[in-house]
């Protein structure tokens, strides 16, 4: 791929300076470090150049950084800029250099946070970690507690419609949503981490009608964006015939169902422990295509196994929860109206919440 980033900073490896790994993927492996002049905290990232596609997929990854930048600021982790490391450079650092003398395409955020959902999920005391940092709140008994956790949930979600919202308007799909890809920052709240598998229907970028991209755990059931047999090839058009086709196709196919399908997923990992699990999240993805999406159809054929305790969040306000889980999960339907996902969840919620204050979700 041709691509070249064009926002942030240029900088050279000799600018940073690496100090611990905090992340790492199936194509890049992410450290914390500094800009070495100013002393700035940054999250930088490589590509695992021995895996195959990872270093595509970090071109692709500045590209679409740098497209947020430009219209969706706020909604994803604060872009600064990129270095390349040659080969021929990656021999010739000096050993003070150390890991970041690695080859490859290295691209450079502002440190905001490296804590991931997914990591306060896994907390034994959950939602005590994350109440804290959001919400202020302490005390021993915050574990289990039905009303902080229907405020953690709440927070989370609006927080996510709101970035998906941004990014969806941008005409961009981020196509990974999960808890993973989502880091709670120095204040206090989310933004979407991990472009690579983004698509841009503007310009094509990142988006082939026969190829898909996705966490299987996160999908929805269509699995591409586009149906394949009925996808324009936005990539081999050119400016305004390449906008006209990915507006068009936007507004037939509603390619953002499938970030919203992967936040309904997320909401319902919040809202009940056992999908918290690798194993308890693919039983309830089996269970769910089974009832074909219908997830009233799942609750009622998990009615044993479901603990009122364990549905304080879905089922308050008289089951609000469950309504807007079940608007999320569904299968794409082509024939409804075209208004944006992630804008028609969070009226649908503001008018929910002027009938029923207590049980609103957003």
């Amino acid at each position: 791929l041709a691509l070249r980033v064009h926002a942030g900073a240029k900088y050279k490896r000799t600018d940073v300076e690496v100090e611990r790994q905090i992340g790492e993927g199936s194509f890049g492996i992410v450290y914390q470090g500094k800009i070495a002049k100013v002393k700035k905290d940054v999250v930088l990232k490589r590509p695992k150049l021995t895996v195959e596609g990872a270093a595509e997929l970090q071109e692709v990854e500045a590209w679409m950084n740098d497209r947020v930048t430009r219209d969706a600021r706020g909604s994803c982790a604060d872009f600064l800029g990129s270095f390349r490391v040659t080969p021929d450079e990656s021999y010739l650092h000096s050993s003070s250099e150390g890991v970041v003398a690695k080859e490859g395409l290295w691209l450079v955020w502002r440190y905001e946070g490296d804590r991931t959902l997914a990591q306060y999920m896994a907390q034994p005391d959950y939602p005590a970690g994350i109440a804290k940092v959001m919400l202020g709140k302490e005390g021993n008994n915050l574990r289990g507690d039905a009303s902080v956790e229907l405020e953690v949930t709440q927070a989370t979600m609006r927080q996510i419609f709101k970035n998906l919202r941004v990014v969806h308007t941008a005409g961009l799909i981020h196509r990974d949503i999960k808890p993973h890809n989502l880091v709670l920052t120095n204040e206090d709240r989310f933004k979407l981490i991990d472009l690579g598998a983004c698509a841009c229907f503007r310009t094509g970028m990142n988006f082939a009608p026969d190829e898909t991209i996705m966490d299987p755990k996160y999908a929805p059931p269509e699995e591409f964006l586009i149906p394949s047999d009925d996808a324009p090839d936005i990539r081999k058009l050119f400016g305004p015939v390449a906008l006209a086709a990915g507006s068009a196709a936007w507004v037939q196919h509603k390619p953002d169902r499938f970030d919203m399908y992967s936040a309904g997923v997320v909401m319902m990992q919040l809202a009940l422990p056992s999908l918290r699990t690798n194993n308890g999240l693919m039983t309830f993805n089996r269970g769910l295509k089974r009832v074909g999406y219908d997830l009233f159809l799942w609750r009622d054929a998990n009615k044993s196994q479901l603990k009122r305790s364990q549905t304080a969040v879905l089922d308050a306000g008289n089951g609000a929860g469950w309504d807007l889980a079940r608007e999320l999960l569904r299968p794409r339907a082509y024939d409804e109206d075209a208004a944006t996902a992630a804008s028609a969840a969070a009226e649908k919620q503001r008018a929910k919440k002027g009938e029923d204050e207590e049980g609103t979700v957003l």
